[in-house]
């Protein structure tokens, strides 16, 4: 049950307006699937619990831009004039194609999150945005958390091996810095 709520979690988090920020969760669902795979946990359902929390972090998303979106964009005299126009060729871009940009969305990372909120502030209609929503989550959580479920103990290796290479990079840098920071640090006091 506690690999379940993690990958719903994870996957609301990746979903959610900004939450990718704080909470790595497309990496961390990749881990939970190599996790339910060491516990015998059947895949399908860490799928639906990672789908489930995909659709509703979109859907918090959705729900924000279509409350908030205008209102924030027209609170700002230079916001509205730069983003007003943007709007206006959002609401008629998402009338025409706003599905596909839904499904597309969820497989890039830097516009997941933002996706939906551009769906509601562009009005697009919930009953037109869940279904691509729900296609998209199902496609993408299969996908990673299959990555995860079928490299297994793999991946638990993987992690254990760059974290040395991680380590030793950030020790290599610091000892660098300091010896960077002690030569300008002599070189000044020489220029007195």
């Amino acid at each position: 049950m506690f690999l379940h709520a993690a990958a719903f979690f994870l996957a609301f988090a990746e979903c959610a307006l900004f939450l990718d920020l704080v909470v790595p969760g497309e990496a961390g669902m990749v881990v939970a699937g190599a996790a339910a795979a060491r516990a015998d946990v059947p895949l399908p359902s860490m799928i639906a619990a990672a789908a489930a929390g995909a659709i509703l972090g979109d859907s918090v998303s959705y729900a924000i831009g279509r409350r908030w979106g205008l209102a924030v964009v027209r609170r700002w005299e230079p916001v509205r004039r730069r983003l007003e126009p943007r709007v206006e060729r959002a609401e008629q871009y998402f009338a025409e194609r706003g599905g596909v940009a839904v499904f597309l969305g969820r497989f890039v990372g830097v516009v997941r999150g933002v996706v939906p909120v551009v769906a509601g502030t562009a009005r697009m209609p919930y009953r037109r945005f869940l279904p691509w929503n729900i296609a998209a989550s199902l496609v993408w959580t299969g996908a990673v958390m299959s990555a995860g479920y079928l490299l297994g103990r793999n991946v638990e290796s993987l992690v254990s091996r760059a974290s040395v290479v991680v380590t030793g990079v950030v020790v290599a840098g610091v000892v660098i810095w300091w010896v960077v920071a002690r030569r300008r640090r002599h070189a000044a006091e020489k220029k007195r």
